[in-house]
Formats: structure tokens, sequence, C-alpha cells
């Protein structure tokens, strides 16, 4: 025991010192076939068998000691190979070939696996570089999308069981929207992110509600430190040519973490509406095909830059900045048929700025503050001409401000007896103008200017409570109050996490949450947008927001097989639907309240592996969607419909040397409904070749996305005299080639149970 302890005292001595000594011994142990061999014990003596250090080896046979004597003595061991024993100087000490054992274990295999997921508190724990170690991803965004049950159409993630999902980086709260955080992680590289915590019911002190997934980027672990980075870049092929590139720094210490991104992106989209209908105006029915081609053109830039101070182990002071503006995005539209004929052209400019400054304290406090401004001036070209010849032109312009504020303040503290008492504030405030103007003196009825003032008050408590190793429960109630001009609202959402862990193999978490979702602001303003002659986008300002309530119970088998049934219950839902107005001839996109929209839903999460080649993921899913609007215009609807989801994903290893690899993903949606809508079957196939080469460092990837062009839905509503038909062409059918290669930042893998009983001398 007096030994083991002093050699506990000796790793540990040799750990600390290793993070900070600049003088290392670096060197690769592979077979005699040259392949590198991973987790060989690699210990560090001096002459007279002194323990100095002990590492294992990398997957590509690599390592590294942090302390480099004069002269010293290094000892090479694995299971399967002969020990080796060496003397040496320097710092680079070369490649060490170790001999297969004479004996084999033919009768006994020993595997290990690491979990996919581990539970801490509320929240399902996903180690990303594991999670993505043998996918087919480049970004942070898509290394999101290999989380189970998260599926995209769309660029919207939803995950199964919960519909939509919000999203968190490093556990702060943003003022920024989905969208511009979709932004951000798309130009972000996969290996920044460090861990994902997905969670059904967001405890309140994330200050989101209901479904979330927290990104945690990496920081800073002993023997990592440094500066490292990677440059990437992409070309994508539609028919006409796009792709993104930048670059990602990152410097870790023990005291100050800093971070860099930028990234261009320019953007080519591509759509078609086939547009059919029979549509009733005073009585008189009127056949009409309109068709609708567009196209636009962007170019996106987006910087982060971030630092945290850490000023001892508990306390730390973080900073970030994020920017990102389009210049110059370019629109065009020319529809078609028997209505008109139509010319749209517009040129947008927005831009965005995020701050946010977050303190966390020792003694369980974290407070902050959060800032963006939001800009986007729009305008249209407009010109259209019905087949009696009338025509109409006009240019308008739409300008949107928006600054929004986000404060917050946390506590959380250790009671007697395991419960943990959760409590906070926060305070949001939002200042948005809405501007739009037309040239023409015979639509200036329809210029206007307002101004939305939205505040949002709310204070929670909570409480964590393991009542023994099986049973956890986490509750919390928070009050929030409401106000947008003279809508004023008290509400009180309640959330509850109930683990039970009968053993390791088996975990239940049964769950409940409730969230209120907000119409935008440019739907509030109730502004026109003209499509084409034939379309119209209006808005409504007097749509009402709706409160969604969630239960789910999930059921994870071994840590990795999932298994969930769910339930979501909506009023006054609302999105945006079309409707053809029965007192002219124009079909009106618009937004209105619905009774109700629900779903009940059963999801499988079926990961499985052949050997060490083939890497593959089920999801499936089937769900009974039920949505209601008695009060929508003329034309009220109750529509009920099962609808089966499923994705399979497969990676193979088609050689280690070089290392290639290939993945196939397949997406199927049986037929499905929307409101009125009935939405016939789609999918996709999409497959991806990857050759890493550089010793892992760099990347070279080919990927062919909706290779059959087939993620086209065909929208029909035949709704009482809404009679209509909607063919959708979304071109997503691509070819894109990436490079990506990465820098510094090596990585010591940590040192387990290394037996150094007859190691040296220890009296």
């Amino acid at each position: 025991m007096k030994k083991y302890f002093l050699v506990s005292i000796l790793l540990l001595l040799g750990t600390m010192l290793g993070t900070v000594t600049a003088q290392t011994i670096t060197g690769k142990v592979t077979d005699p076939s040259d392949q590198p061999i991973d987790g060989a014990t690699v210990v560090l003596q001096t002459l007279d068998s002194v323990f100095v250090e002990a590492t294992i080896t990398n997957t590509d046979g690599t390592f590294l000691l942090n302390h480099q004597p004069t002269r010293y003595r290094l000892l090479f061991q694995h299971l399967l190979y002969e020990t080796l024993e060496k003397e040496g100087s320097g710092r680079d000490v070369g490649t060490f070939v170790l001999q297969p054992k004479d004996y084999a274990l033919q009768e006994v295999v020993v595997e290990g696996e690491r979990p996919l997921v581990t539970v801490e508190g509320s929240r399902l724990s996903y180690d990303m570089p594991q999670l993505i170690s043998q996918r087919l991803v480049t970004n942070a965004y898509e290394a999101l999308k290999q989380l189970p049950g998260v599926i995209e159409q769309n660029d919207v993630l939803t995950l199964a069981g919960a519909g939509s999902v919000s999203l968190l980086l490093n556990g702060r709260p943003s003022s920024m929207t989905y969208e511009q955080l979709i932004t951000l992680l798309k130009g972000m590289p996969a290996s920044r992110v460090e861990k994902a915590e997905v969670m059904y019911s967001a405890p309140p002190q994330y200050h989101v509600r209901g479904a979330a997934i927290n990104l945690v980027l990496k920081g800073y672990k002993p023997g990592e430190g440094g500066l490292q980075g990677e440059i990437r870049g992409e070309y994508k092929q539609q028919k006409e040519a796009g792709g993104n590139g930048g670059v990602t720094l990152a410097y870790t210490s023990p005291k100050v973490n800093l971070d860099f991104m930028y990234n261009l992106q320019s953007s080519y989209t591509r759509g078609y509406i086939d547009f059919l209908a029979h549509h009733t105006v005073k009585g008189q029915v009127y056949d009409v095909n309109q068709v609708t081609e567009h196209t636009g053109r962007s170019l996106a830039h987006t910087l982060r830059a971030g630092g945290t101070y850490k000023f001892d182990a508990d306390n730390s002071l973080e900073l970030s900045y994020t920017t990102q503006f389009s210049p110059n995005s370019q629109h065009h539209s020319h529809s078609s048929g028997s209505i008109s004929e139509s010319f749209n052209d517009s040129r947008t400019h927005h831009q965005m700025h995020n701050a946010a400054l977050s303190y966390t304290s020792g003694f369980g406090f974290r407070a902050g503050a959060d800032y963006t401004n939001f800009t986007s001036t729009d305008t249209q070209n407009f010109f259209n001409q019905s087949p009696e010849e009338v025509e109409t032109r006009f240019v308008s312009r739409s300008d949107q401000h928006i600054d929004r504020w986000k404060i917050y303040a946390d506590q959380s503290h250790s009671l007697p007896h395991d419960w943990t008492l959760n409590y906070g504030t926060s305070f949001s405030y939002v200042h948005n103008r809405n501007i739009q103007d037309y040239d023409l003196p015979e639509m200036q009825g329809q210029n206007l200017y307002n101004r939305i003032r939205e505040y949002t008050y709310n204070v929670y408590a909570g409480f964590d409570k393991p009542f023994n190793s099986q049973w956890t429960l986490s509750a919390s109630a928070t009050l929030e109050y409401y106000q947008m001009q003279d809508y004023r609202k008290w509400a009180v959402y309640p959330t509850l996490q109930l683990n039970y862990m009968p053993s390791a193999s088996h975990i239940l978490q049964l769950s409940f949450s409730s969230d209120k979702t907000y119409p935008d602001y440019w739907t509030l303003s109730g502004a026109t947008s003209y499509l084409n002659g034939y379309n119209e986008s209006v808005g409504n300002p007097f749509l009402r927001p709706y409160t969604e309530y969630d239960v789910d119970l999930t059921y994870i088998l071994k840590s990795k097989y999932i298994f969930q049934a769910s339930y979501s219950y909506i009023p006054d839902y609302f999105m945006q639907t079309v409707y053809l107005d029965s007192d002219r001839l124009k079909a009106i996109y618009n937004w209105q309240n619905w009774d109700y929209s629900q779903e009940l839903a059963f999801t499988a999460i079926l990961p499985f592996k052949v050997g060490n080649w083939w890497d593959s993921r089920l999801t499936l899913q089937a769900s009974l969607k039920h949505d209601k609007a008695s009060a929508y215009y003329d034309a009220p609807f109750n529509q009920q419909q099962w609808v089966g989801v499923s994705q399979w994903t497969n990676t193979f290893q088609l050689c280690r040397r070089p290392n290639l690899r290939m993945e196939v993903t397949a997406f199927g949606q049986t037929q499905s409904i929307q409101g009125s809508y009935d939405i016939q079957p789609v999918g996709f196939v999409d497959a991806a070749l990857r050759y890493t080469f550089a010793k892992d460092r760099a990347m070279l990837q080919l990927k062919g996305s909706d290779i059959f062009n087939t993620m086209n839905p065909k929208t029909r509503v035949r709704n009482g005299a809404q009679y209509l038909d909607m063919n959708t062409k979304s071109y997503l059918q691509s070819v894109t080639l990436s490079f990506s290669y990465r820098f510094g930042g090596y990585k010591k893998k940590e040192v387990k149970d290394v037996d150094t009983s007859r190691f040296g001398n220890h009296s």
C-alpha cells in the first residue's frame, strides 16, 4: 500500500510538472508491418531506474512525455507484444517496433466499447469526438446532425419525440436567433466541439424552455495546451457553383482560453413551384396554373472571437463577439401562367452583431449579459403584366432594425442530504422597428412604419434530489411576465425530470416541460410582400403566441439503444399556410392561430457495428399527428394522419492505409399533414467518400447530396372550396468537395491504471 501511494504521488507530480515544462520526448510505436499500435504503455525512467513519467500511445501510435532527462530509459509494454527497453537522449526518439508475442489469444476475445451516451442529471451527454470519429462531418452543424434522434429538414433541426429544439453554446443563453446560431455553427469546425448535452426538458438555469441541445466547446486540459487551429475550404456545385472556407484558431492554457473563427460562404439557391388551383371567387371557379422559378445568390461573412480568463479553478470570466453580414444578396424570380407574367428582383443587405459577457463563480453563482443588434434592408423591383395587358410596376423598400438585450443571474446551493437548490432571474428587452414604403402613388396607402417593444421578466426556483443510486428527481417552476405593446401575460412554466437507473445497462427518463412561442416581428408588422401577380405574403398583427406542453418517456439500453414515447399538445398553434381568397383572385400566404396541433410519437434509435469496418445507426419513428382549426376563414380543417420517418446512416472503413471511408445516409418520410395540407412522401440519399492523411490532420472529402433528386415535396389541399396542388422542386441535389487541415494542439492521452510496481527503485 505504501509503494502504491508513493507511485500515485509520483504519477500526479509527473502529470502536473508535465503541463509547465517545455522539454518533451516524442516518438512512435508500430508493429513489424509498420502499423501503429494504440494503447501501448510507455514508461520513462532515469538510467538508475528511477520512475519519472508514464503515458500510453495514441491511435496513430505516437506518444508524448513531458520530461526530458539528459539520458533516460524507455520501457514499452503491450498485452500482445514483447516488452521493449531502450536508452536514449534528446527530444525526438523516432519509431520503435514491438514484436508480437509467441502466443495468440484465439479462444478469448476481450472487447471494450465506450458508452454512446451517459446521463448527467437531466442531460443525455454525448462525447462528440467519439461520436463523430467514424462519421464524415466537416463542421459543428453537421456534428449536431449525428446526435441520435436529431433530424434535419430544410435547415431546421428537430429532436425525435420533442419536435423543435433550442440551441445553446457553452451553456449560455443568447439573444441571437436560431438561424443566426445555425449560421455560426456551419462555419465552426467539428473538431472544436467537445461535448453535446441533449435535454428533453431544459432546466430553467439555461434560460430556454422545452427541448434543448447544449454544445460545449473544447477548453484547456492538462497536456493539451498551446495554439491549435484548422483551415478549410469547400467547393459546392449545384446548377451553379458555390462554397465556403475559413480559418479557426484556439489557444488554451491553465489561465486563458482564446478562440477566433472566420468563415466566408458563397451560396446559390434555386427553386421551382408549379401552382395549380380551382379558385372560387364569389361563386365563380377559375382554373389557375402559375409556374414560378426563383434563384438567389449571397455572400455571407461570419466572424467570432472569444476568450475565457480563469481566476482560479472555479472562477472564470468569459467574453465573446460574433458578427455576421451579407452585403449584397440577390434574388430573382420569374412567374408565368394563366394569371400573369411577373418579374421580381430584390437586393438585401443584412448584418448582425452580438456581444456576450458571463461570470461563473466557485460558490454556485453565474451571471451574464447578452446583446444583439440586427439590421436588414431589402429593395424590391417588381413588374407584373396580366393577360389583359394591364401592367404594374413598382419599387419597394423594407427595413428592419432590432436591438435585443438579455441579462440573467443564477445561484445554486448544495444542501444537506444531497439536495441541490437552484434559483435565478432574467430580463430581456427588444426594440424592433419595421419600415416598408412603395414608390407607386396608388400603393402608398400600404406604407408602414411601426415600433414594437417587448419585455420579458422571469424568476424561477427548482431542486435536484438523488434519493438513492437508482432514483433522481429534478423539478422547477418559472414565473414569467410578458409584455408586447398592449398584450400582457402572466404565466407559470413547470418542468419535471425523473430518472430511474436500476443498473448501468438500463436507464429510464420521464420529463415534462412547457414553453411559449411568440410570432416573429416582421409578421406582427402586418406587412404585405408581393411574390408574383397571384401570390402574396401577408402579416398578421393580431397573431397570438402559442403554448406547448410536452411529455417524454425515454428508455436507454446498454448506453446506446434508445426507445421513446412522447406526446405534445399545442393550443393556439400557428404557422404559415396558403389560402385561396374567396373575395379576389389571390393566393395568400399568411399566419393564423389554429385550435391546436398535437402529436403522439414512438421512436427507436438502433446503432450497431460489424467488426471495425461497418458502423451504422437506424432511426425509426411513427407518429399520429392531429391539426385542427375551426375558425380558419371559410375553410376550417380537422386532419389526422399516421406518419412514418426513418433515417439510416452507414459508415464503412474501406481501408486503413490509406485511410479511406465512405458514408451513405438514406432518409424517408411517408405521407404527412400540415394544417390543411396533405404532403406526399419524400426522401433522399446522401453519400460521401473521405480520405484522411498527414497523420489524420488533413482531410479530403467528396459528397453527393440528394443524389436522386427526390427531396421535392408535393402538396395538395382538398378542403371545401380550397382546391390546390403545389408541386415543388427544391434542387438540393449537389456535389461538394471539401478540404481541411488541422495544426498544433497535440493531445496527450490520459494515463489510467498503469502498473509501476515493478519499475525502478522504490526504496
